[in-house]
């Protein structure tokens, strides 16, 4: 069997007090170009120089291993208050990316009530009394002449009745 050299059983606490005292003792860092990323100094520059893989080890050895955060259940949609949300209006949407919110809406003065339009049925029928009216007319010029047969009669009484049914003509009858 060798002996334990004590130096050699010592030397990953050694390591790891000394990282602790420098930690301890080093000034806060200023970044002095903020938004830029910056590596790392290297290793060497580090330590005064190369570092062994006994040393590098135990550097390992010596930081905690962070114990992993159980995840939280994800809580359940809760409902909105009738006071904070008004009906009608859709949830609030998570924004994604870097742009800053939207303004809030700036309240604009109800635009007036319009009128409801009016009926048109009024220009519709006084439009086809004087689609109408011609016809009639050459029809009754043709009845008084004794022109007209029997089915011409017919369709002249119902072409008649036809323009009584769209309301008096712009001479009253």
């Amino acid at each position: 069997m060798t002996p334990l050299r004590p130096t050699a059983a010592f030397l990953p606490a050694a390591v790891a007090l000394a990282a602790l005292a420098l930690g301890a003792c080093a000034t806060e860092v200023h970044d002095e170009m903020p938004g830029r990323a910056q590596a790392a100094p290297p290793a060497s520059a580090q330590s005064g120089g190369l570092k062994t893989l006994r040393q590098i080890q135990a550097e390992e050895n010596a930081r905690p291993i962070p114990a992993p955060r159980p995840e939280p259940a994800p809580a359940p949609p809760q409902k909105l208050s009738d006071a904070s949300q008004a009906p009608g209006q859709p949830p609030p949407v998570r924004r994604r990316g870097r742009s800053p919110p939207p303004p809030p809406p700036i309240d604009q003065p109800a635009t007036p009530a319009l009128p409801a339009p009016g009926s048109t049925q009024g220009l519709t029928d006084r439009a086809k009394r004087d689609l109408m009216s011609p016809e009639v007319d050459r029809l009754r010029t043709e009845d008084a002449m004794g022109r007209l047969d029997p089915l011409q009669q017919r369709d002249l009484l119902r072409k008649q009745q036809d323009l009584r049914q769209y309301g008096p003509g712009p001479l009253g009858y």
